[in-house]
């Protein structure tokens, strides 16, 4: 009877410290889980802060889309205005028979590289010096 009693206890033991394990693992848990529960409020709060921020953000990328959409279209009839401007000029300078220049402002295309000045020719046979008392009017 005695051996039979041997394992019995011997279980109880294990029954004992495995239940006091099992206790402290449990309390342990339960403690973790309250300093969690603190922390949830914190983190939600954060999180719907972040939430605001992105709506804010999101509108103010709606409103700058559509700023730039009207900027565009006006772009677009201010570029329209001024090529019929500039040919009401042309058909102008056509019928007074001006030739008309090309701005020193205006851009040079993509593919076209920026010349230089052409220098001033003197006529053939014509000196410098002569050029310019040609240009003066006779004294009286």
């Amino acid at each position: 009877m005695e051996t039979e009693r041997a394992p019995e206890q011997a279980r109880m033991v294990m029954d004992a410290t495995s239940a006091a394990e099992t206790r402290e693992r449990i309390t342990k848990w339960i403690e973790e889980t309250r300093q969690i529960f603190g922390l949830l409020p914190e983190l939600l709060s954060a999180d719907h802060q972040a939430g605001e921020r992105v709506s804010a953000a999101q509108k103010e990328a709606e409103r700058l889309h559509k700023d730039v959409e009207e900027l565009r279209r006006e772009n677009q009839h201010l570029r329209l205005e001024k090529d019929e401007i500039a040919q009401v000029m042309a058909q102008i300078a056509a019928k007074l028979g001006v030739t008309p220049r090309r701005s020193p402002f205006e851009r040079a295309a993509s593919g076209d590289q920026l010349k230089a000045p052409e220098p001033v020719r003197v006529a053939d046979g014509v000196k410098p010096a002569e050029t310019l008392k040609a240009a003066e009017p006779p004294k009286a």
